[in-house]
């Protein structure tokens, strides 16, 4: 999965440059975790929580990607399928930052986790809407996207 903002929008890659750079002035810890996506990456994620693991597994070995294991195909992680409902992932225009940890590593904590409102607060202030914000069925605290 691609995690390089050069890769992004030139728009949206310089706020994120930007905002990255104000995290690490305000000692934000976070980690870019995907940005620019091809079909088979969304497809693959879309498939999670949906499917079963071998299928998805399938679809992520198709698509370059390591392997689920079984816990982690109790949840979906986008309602976006890649052809009828496209993400912005897939147009250059999103990224997914998450916390880390005190090894560096990236984290996934529980929603009410300040690490998580810490990294937002930086990205608003560079314009992009943030999917800690949404309502309905998919919460979605990593993403981060300008349309």
């Amino acid at each position: 999965m691609d995690t390089k903002i050069s890769d992004l929008m030139p728009d949206v890659a310089a706020a994120a440059t930007s905002a990255i750079q104000t995290m690490l002035d305000r000692h934000v810890g976070h980690a870019v975790t995907s940005t620019l996506r091809t079909l088979a990456e969304q497809q693959a994620l879309f498939a999670q929580g949906r499917d079963l693991l071998a299928t998805v597994n399938l679809l992520r070995a198709k698509a370059g990607m390591t392997p689920l294991a079984a816990v982690d195909n109790g949840y979906t992680v986008t309602n976006c399928d890649g052809i009828i409902n496209k993400s912005n992932h897939q147009g250059g225009r999103a990224l997914d930052i998450v916390p880390i940890n005190e090894q560096d590593l990236p984290v996934w904590p529980i929603f009410s986790d300040v690490r998580w409102e810490m990294i937002a607060t930086v990205m608003k202030e560079f314009g992009f809407t943030w999917g800690g914000d949404w309502t309905g069925t998919l919460i979605d605290p990593p993403h981060y996207e300008m349309t």
